[in-house]
């Protein structure tokens, strides 16, 4: 059973004019309750690890892998400046029932919109991409991410398997509670600053694709940064990450 019914047609006429789409519903608000809860237990349990850090994508299967990501330099391709902390998940994992649920369903969307195989993703040998189901954690006392379009994931994506790239990603903090200043934003498509938090907001779906510029303000730059805190600004993604 799906949780958002998408018409991809539609989808890419609302992109082509405005630069991006946003869904909401009752359910979906449902489940990004049940993995926030999920995420923040996780987050108490996981290390963190130095933003240069390696793993293997089969090691998620096991265990999450939490993860800085500070600085202008990430490893995939265009360098933006940013200040975050990542958890990468299997979204086979049974620890964490709603956190697969909602990354398989963000996973459909984005296959479906793509035309690939609903599975493809899943199998890192035969697609040579794998899912990369995390969760970015902007904290307060400054987490951020320099507005910049998405270029590297279209540009692989297009010279490997000659498909369109489409970002998906559910929100799941809310501005006013778990944050006060800052947040996700994005420029439609006459260059106008969106404001994520307000036109979204929490359990909130957004789409949009490599043409659209896109940030994190500064959260809460009143506070003393701690990346143990589980409060800050929440968003779950699901990005093809080329095998290596």
């Amino acid at each position: 059973m799906s949780i958002i019914e998408i018409d991809p047609a539609r989808i890419d006429d609302e992109l082509n004019a405005n630069g991006y789409v946003i869904f909401r519903n009752a359910e979906l608000q449902r489940l990004s309750e049940q993995a926030r809860s999920e995420y923040e237990a996780c987050l108490r349990a996981s290390p963190l690890q130095a933003t240069r850090e390696k793993f293997h994508y089969s090691s998620l299967a096991a265990r999450p892998w939490r993860k800085l990501a500070i600085g202008s330099s990430n490893g995939l391709g265009e360098s933006y400046a940013q200040n975050l902390q990542s958890i990468y998940f299997s979204a086979e994992n049974p620890a964490y029932p709603a956190l697969g649920v909602l990354f398989k369903e963000m996973i459909r969307i984005r296959n479906s919109l793509m035309g690939v195989d609903p599975s493809f993703g899943s199998n890192p040998d035969r697609d040579r991409f794998w899912d990369a189901c995390r969760i970015h954690h902007y904290p307060r006392g400054g987490g951020f991410m320099v507005t910049h379009r998405d270029t590297h994931f279209p540009q692989v994506i297009a010279s490997q398997i000659e498909k369109p790239f489409y970002q998906i990603c559910v929100l799941l903090s809310r501005k006013g509670t778990d944050f006060h200043t800052g947040g996700g934003v994005i420029y439609d498509g006459n260059k106008q600053r969106i404001d994520l938090e307000d036109a979204g907001g929490f359990g909130s779906l957004i789409l949009f694709d490599g043409r659209t510029y896109h940030g994190v303000e500064d959260v809460d730059l009143d506070q003393v940064i701690d990346f143990s805190r589980t409060d800050g600004r929440l968003a779950a993604f699901v990005n093809l990450y080329k095998v290596l």
